[in-house]
């Protein structure tokens, strides 16, 4: 069933429109009734009805002022207005807003039984293409895991592919929030080069191209030119060949995208053979001297150098997640039994990336650490954690990064994370995610949203990281839980 809101400002109006027909029958269910704008936004907030009918009259919010909320919280809600004669203007500005309809006042049945069938057989279009796009992700989950050795040629044989190029490329790109529609129009294969597109995540695409580098590699650099302009950000891997894992070219394609975390200006990053660099070991060696002669001082210093070195644009974000957790190890190893030891996880550059903007906000962290391990901090209330912790669990789904949240109370971040730590027995990054798995678990137990919807609804991105978060904390995946 489809949840409904109904939103007026005169009750017998809302509970007319409740009675007028059969909504069962279509698909729908009447989940509430709203007299003011206010109200009207505060339940789609914590309720996401899946449609909303609306006057376009209202106190507090007017449905224009509303339906505008609820495009920059981005909830896939879609809106319905009612308004009279006079007020045709708003309900013109409300369809150009990306209302799907509107109705005149006094809403007569077979129009609002007309525009409900044809508003459940687009929501039925929209629910079917999610699924088959959650079966399309679950496929894919497996194959472009690092460790997946299954080779190209394997994967287009039983694809049915046929593709006479000898050289792979996969690209990955991020995009913004609704520029889709105008993506997908533009990307269209050139002459020379043979295209498979894959979504791998909210607003991020990958494409395996297939064609010849050394005797025609202007057909590549037509598609990149031509098609994804449109793109933030843009990675690409290496050369692969008919026998190279599938796998392997997909990491290193989203390896470079996500390079944009060192390299911010840098719109399109093509994935080479990391190198090894002799000055990043010789600062982690000096840290570890510092660490060791317990010399503050030194070892922000070593910090400060490897932060530089990172940043250089020199690095790619796995190489910068692998120091960081060089150092994580000397934390571990020389400070045992300090008591801010949890603060400090081991993170691949995924999770690197989505807890932290730039390396400098990273290498601040391991900062303020040591910092915890040389001076006392300012006492806070219960009072504070508690609303530190309230805050959380009202906004889990959010992207807030915990530098944000020490900003925005006025605390260390290092500070913070013991705080956090103490409070709830976990990381702030591993509290987060329980409440966004709970979530998980409760809604994948409603069958009429897709395995994507949940992933979007708890607030992550890309689809593979939730699975394999999930699959980690339960032992299975999202798909085969809600079977049981």
């Amino acid at each position: 069933m489809y949840r409904v809101l109904i939103a007026d400002d005169e009750p017998w109006v809302a509970y007319g429109i409740t009675k007028l027909i059969d909504w069962e029958s279509l698909g729908f269910t009447i989940i509430g009734e709203a007299f003011d704008g206010l109200s009207a936004l505060a339940f789609i907030m914590e309720h996401k009805p899946d449609v909303v009918i609306s006057d376009i009259r209202m106190p507090g919010l007017d449905g224009i002022q509303l339906m505008d909320h609820v495009l920059k919280e981005g909830i896939a809600t879609e809106v319905v207005f009612v308004s009279g004669y006079s007020e045709f203007e708003y309900a013109q500005k409300a369809l150009q807003l990306g209302a799907f309809d509107y109705l005149l006042k006094q809403i007569e049945k077979p129009k609002l039984l007309e525009t409900m069938t044809r508003l459940a057989d687009k929501l039925n279009k929209k629910r079917h293409a999610s699924k088959e796009l959650d079966l399309l992700l679950n496929d894919l989950f497996g194959l472009f895991e690092p460790d997946n050795k299954i080779k190209i040629s394997n994967f287009l044989m039983n694809k049915g592919y046929d593709f006479g190029y000898p050289h792979y490329r996969f690209i990955t790109g991020l995009y913004q929030e609704g520029s889709e529609a105008g993506i997908n129009d533009g990307i269209t294969a050139s002459e020379g080069i043979h295209i498979i597109r894959f979504r791998t995540g909210q607003n991020k695409l990958s494409f395996l191209i297939n064609y010849d580098e050394f005797n025609d590699p202007i057909g590549l650099l037509d598609f990149i030119s031509n098609s994804l302009c449109a793109f933030d950000s843009i990675g690409i891997s290496s050369i692969g060949l008919y026998s190279t894992p599938l796998g392997k070219l997909y990491q290193e394609s989203d390896i470079a995208l996500f390079s944009r975390f060192s390299q911010p200006d840098t719109q399109i990053n093509e994935y080479k053979a990391p190198e090894s660099s002799a000055m990043l070991t010789k600062s982690i060696l000096n840290i570890e001297v510092a660490i060791k002669e317990r010399k503050q001082d030194l070892v922000g210093k070593g910090l400060d150098d490897i932060c530089a070195e990172c940043t250089s644009g020199r690095l790619y974000v796995d190489q910068i997640s692998n120091v960081y957790n060089q150092i994580v190890s000397l934390i571990y190893k020389y400070y045992l039994n300090s008591q801010s030891l949890n603060e400090i996880e081991y993170l691949n550059y995924y999770q690197m990336v989505r807890l932290f903007n730039s390396p400098e906000e990273l290498f601040e962290s391991l900062k303020a650490f040591f910092e915890l391990q040389t001076g006392a901090n300012m006492a806070i209330s219960n009072e504070q954690v508690g609303k530190i912790i309230t805050h959380i669990d009202s906004s889990f789904t959010e992207d807030i990064l915990l530098s944000q949240l020490a900003m925005q109370f006025n605390i260390s971040m290092g500070y913070l994370s013991q705080l956090i730590k103490k409070e709830t027995g976990k990381t702030y990054s591993e509290y987060v995610m329980d409440k966004r798995m709970g979530l998980a678990k409760k809604l994948l137990s409603d069958s009429t949203l897709s395995v994507h919807e949940v992933v979007e609804r708890i607030g992550y991105k890309d689809y593979f990281h939730f699975n394999k978060l999930f699959k980690k904390r339960f032992g299975i995946t999202p798909s085969k839980y809600r079977k049981i």
